[in-house]
């Protein structure tokens, strides 16, 4: 049987390799930081826009809330002109 040496000695292949993979990660990491900050950018423009919607919805409620008064005032208008012509 013969035994399996390794060679300990580092090689400008060993050095080539070992800067690759810095280089990789280091691309990898900036991609993800680059990610990361369009997330957040994409969290706070959601944000503000749910902001505004939340406010139009508020605006449209209180609009038709006047709305239903002012109908009610109407029907009660045309209800007492109803029992004034039906009394005369």
């Amino acid at each position: 049987m013969s035994m399996v040496q390794v060679d300990n000695r580092i090689s400008t292949g060993n050095i080539l390799v070992a800067g690759g993979m810095i280089v990789s990660i280091a691309v990898a990491w900036g991609n993800l930081s680059g990610r990361a900050d369009n997330i957040n950018e994409r969290v706070v423009h959601n944000a503000a826009s749910i902001a505004a919607a939340e406010a139009r919805v508020r605006a449209l409620e209180t609009n038709n809330a006047r709305q239903d008064e002012r109908m009610i005032l109407i029907l009660d208008s045309l209800r007492k002109i109803e029992a004034r012509i039906e009394s005369e």
